[in-house]
């Protein structure tokens, strides 16, 4: 069984490398002279046409900002509700159908019935408005992540640096923080991945008046530019990337700072 694991592992990690090789291929590629698939003629025009492209720059910086918004407010929100959950408080059933309620009625109703809503008020195709939305989609996913953390975080912990003469702002710094801090780190990159792949929630909530990384990118898919579509998705990975390795190094200088051990 260990072989067959093994086996299949190596066979997705090859393809994994031959799938990322041609993206960057096709990305510089212009034509597709079969058989002669790598000599065909390569340029930087993809490249070049998508920074001179003001609509593709805008709906970078839309994503970008909308995208730190919402996975921080989803954090921020989804930490009480995941203590809440494991817990087990007061009302949690119903604060867990709530959360989960996404899931099963599923968020792009909800983001239409609040778009309606919305509308009312003349918040109707604004950032805030796919924020709050995107929030919904996030938090789900955000609660998963952090509520195994309290499984970490025992009363004897907190009992123990009380007993030491700890007072409450310091253990939710030098014990609470330290434990669930890695699996913050993971829901606020999970909660930033969400939001900048949303397309179908941000269109209709943005009505089309906000424009984002998927929105701008999508017809490029449908128009089967191979070299554009190949260079965008580049570009997607590299902002999750840079994004990873941001927060990754921002934890890491936080606990050095505080010598702790991540």
């Amino acid at each position: 069984m260990k072989k067959i694991s093994k086996f299949i592992l190596y066979i997705y990690i090859v393809l994994l490398i031959f799938a990322g090789i041609d993206l960057i291929f096709t990305s510089f590629r212009q034509n597709y002279p079969w058989p002669n698939l790598i000599l065909a003629n390569y340029s930087l025009r993809s490249y070049n046409y998508l920074l001179k492209d003001k609509k593709f720059m805008v709906g970078l910086f839309n994503s970008l900002s909308i995208g730190l918004c919402s996975s921080l407010l989803s954090l921020i929100m989804s930490i009480p509700l995941a203590k809440k959950l494991y817990y087990k408080q007061k009302a949690f059933k119903m604060i867990s159908f709530v959360v989960f309620l996404p899931f099963l009625i599923g968020v792009t109703s909800i983001g239409l019935g609040l778009q309606l809503f919305f509308k009312q008020m003349g918040f109707a195709g604004s950032k805030i408005l796919i924020i709050i939305c995107q929030c919904l989609l996030i938090i789900p996913y955000e609660v998963r992540i952090i509520r195994p953390a309290y499984s970490f975080l025992g009363d004897n912990i907190i009992y123990a640096g009380k007993m030491l003469g700890a007072s409450d702002s310091n253990i939710r710094k030098e014990i609470i923080f330290p434990i669930l801090a890695p699996f913050i780190k993971t829901a606020l990159i999970m909660g930033f991945i969400l939001s900048i792949s949303d397309y179908y929630l941000t269109l209709v909530l943005g009505s089309g008046l906000v424009e984002t990384f998927m929105t701008v990118a999508f017809p490029f898919f449908v128009s089967r530019d191979r070299a554009i579509s190949s260079t965008i998705s580049i570009l997607f990975l590299l902002i999750n990337i840079i994004f990873i390795i941001i927060v990754e190094i921002i934890f890491r200088l936080i606990f050095r700072s505080k010598k702790w051990t991540l």
